[in-house]
């Protein structure tokens, strides 16, 4: 079963009164719980009407290649005649009429969403806060609705009434109950909203009571092991996730399991028995799964598998079936997917890219590359380099400003690092509390290559210093918002 989420936070409206405190980091930390989960996350922060509906209409586009389908707003939502409407950045409070011909709403989302391949639709709004326009006739929080075939709505409050923007740290009482509860393993979806609702009502001390309506057929549970985020993927669900492999008593199947020991004196006679091992009768899963076990025992060190990575190519030559070449597939699928077979969100493994990458330039390839270009494309939002077989560079801009420090009486000019962005999108921001460092820029370049997963030669640098020699930069991780 897979799953794609659009998640909306809108917080910053225009007036001071209008402003919210937690929306954007319910929609920052919903995304990230459902990207753990397996879900395929469409996020939109501070969007105004426009870009709303074009994220509605292309997340409805989406949506045919998904059993299961989730919309989540935060941020204002308020009826007027009896509808409801889920309001943007650039919406018009001034009167009712402007309201609702400048946001959206919210029956056009359910019907967006509405399609035959879809077969579990959750609609979960966290929209009730303060009304924008109370003193002018249009009733408090949102109206009930009523789910349409294979569709639940949960609403953060009851019908007619307003919900708190505060209440649980960073988060709303709502979002941060939805999260508390989310990881409950093998709860049926609603259960899981009992479960909220009880949350909620305790931590708002009865004056908040989340509602829900549904019309579900099938069964769904958040934390169940059932999403797989790709909507296509040829291989076994215990080499996808691949924590619940088992060896069938197999050569290859005990070679695999050798390797997954992360012992040294296993793993190195393991590897020579691979190298004297005859691919023929090996079907595609299992070479999809030595692949990613053969990346993890380089990664950990062992010689005779970082001598593989040291000349890829000619290795991954005998192990080509037709034009595919799944044991290729498997190292690739293993940088970005942790044994559950969902995104690694602490960090890709990225120790070895070079020497990977560089086969995005070998036409025999050429399948692979578009492999692992079709698993990550979901993911663009979280990775700013995505292997292809018709690679490009990946372009960042550095701001540094130069300070004169005083260090043992000696006067010195240090370039701090202020600024690394991506499209327009801010990755790192100076913080003069963190502990700075003083590093060649070759060794900068590393790191950056290492954190965004890409590899030296696809990265175009730009700022506003040209030849730096060294850079001042903090301990610990540079890219701290992807």
């Amino acid at each position: 079963m897979n799953a794609i989420a659009l998640v909306v936070g809108n917080a910053d409206y225009y007036g001071e009164h209008n402003k919210l405190i937690n929306a954007v980091n319910d929609a920052n930390d919903f995304s990230t719980k459902l990207l753990s989960l397996g879900f395929v996350v469409r996020k939109t922060i501070n969007c105004n009407n426009e870009q709303f509906d074009r994220d509605v209409r292309s997340f409805s586009d989406d949506l045919k290649s998904y059993d299961v389908g989730l919309f989540y707003f935060s941020g204002h939502g308020l009826q007027i005649d009896g509808q409801n409407y889920l309001t943007s950045l650039d919406t018009n409070f001034s009167d009712s009429i402007s309201v609702k011909h400048t946001s959206i709403p919210l029956n056009e989302v359910m019907d967006y969403m509405q399609n035959d391949k879809t077969l579990i639709k959750i609609l979960i709004l966290d929209a009730c806060r303060n009304n924008p326009l109370p003193e002018r006739g249009t009733n408090l929080g949102l109206a009930p609705i009523y789910a349409p075939k294979g569709t639940i709505i949960a609403f953060s409050t009851s019908p007619g009434e307003t919900a708190m923007d505060y209440g649980a740290g960073r988060n709303s009482i709502y979002t941060g109950s939805l999260l508390n509860h989310i990881d409950d393993r093998n709860i049926p979806i609603e259960d899981f909203f009992k479960r909220v609702r009880t949350s909620v009502y305790t931590l708002s001390n009865g004056k908040q009571t989340s509602w829900e309506h549904t019309s579900l057929i099938g069964n769904f549970c958040f934390n169940s092991g059932q999403l797989i985020h790709s909507p296509k993927i040829p291989y076994g669900e215990n080499c996808v996730i691949d924590k619940t492999f088992e060896s069938h008593g197999t050569e290859i199947d005990e070679i695999i399991i050798a390797l997954k020991s992360y012992n040294w004196y296993i793993q190195h006679p393991a590897i020579q028995k691979l190298n004297s091992l005859s691919p023929k009768n090996i079907d595609i899963s299992t070479k999809f799964l030595l692949g990613r076990n053969i990346l993890q025992t380089a990664i950990g060190g062992e010689f005779s598998a970082c001598s593989i990575f040291n000349n890829l190519s000619d290795w991954l030559s005998r192990w080509f079936d037709g034009d595919d070449n799944h044991v290729l597939n498997g190292i690739l699928y293993e940088i970005y997917f942790n044994s559950d077979g969902k995104l690694r969100l602490n960090g890709f493994k990225a120790n070895l890219i070079d020497q990977i990458f560089i086969l995005e330039e070998d036409k025999r390839f050429i399948k692979s590359f578009e492999f692992i270009k079709e698993q990550l494309i979901p993911f663009k939002e979280k990775v700013y380099y995505i292997p292809s077989p018709s690679p490009v560079s990946l372009p960042i801009e550095i701001i540094t400003e130069k300070k004169e420090e005083l260090i043992w009486d000696i006067k010195t000019t240090k370039n701090y690092l202020m600024s690394i962005r991506i499209n327009n999108v801010e990755l790192f921001s100076y913080n003069e509390n963190l502990c700075y460092t003083t590093v060649k820029y070759e060794d900068f370049l590393k790191k950056i290559s290492y954190e965004l997963c890409a590899p030296l030669n696809r990265l175009r640098m730009s700022g506003n210093e040209k030849d730096l020699e060294t850079i001042d930069i903090p301990l610990g991780n540079l890219i701290t918002k992807i």
